[in-house]
């Protein structure tokens, strides 16, 4: 696996439930983001999603929805979660961005 990176990765402060935060909801399923970039994001999960294609929705209550389609493209199971990355770059063609 390749830890080099070509977007900044953003952490997620899980102290207290701020609007900010918003709600992600992947495959129609409530997750806990963990962390996100341009090119995808880390959730957790209490369940387990088939690699491939599938649909992200991030609700900031009154603020706004944002919706997304990525690919499941690993999966890590910890305790009774699953950590899941999502990648964006295909479905949004990213490799022609550059960073800045």
């Amino acid at each position: 696996m390749n830890d080099a990176r070509r977007y900044q990765r953003y952490a997620v402060n899980d102290v207290g439930n701020t609007t900010a935060q918003g709600e992600v909801i992947v495959g129609g399923k409530l997750v806990q983001l963990v962390d996100f970039s341009l090119s995808g994001l880390c959730v957790l999960s209490k369940i387990r999603f088939s690699p491939g294609g599938i649909s992200i929705s991030v609700e900031f209550g009154k603020h706004g929805k944002i919706d997304l389609i990525g690919k499941v493209v690993r999966m890590k199971e910890e305790g009774d979660m699953w950590r899941i990355s999502i990648d964006l770059t295909e479905t949004y063609k990213l490799d022609t961005l550059r960073k800045i």
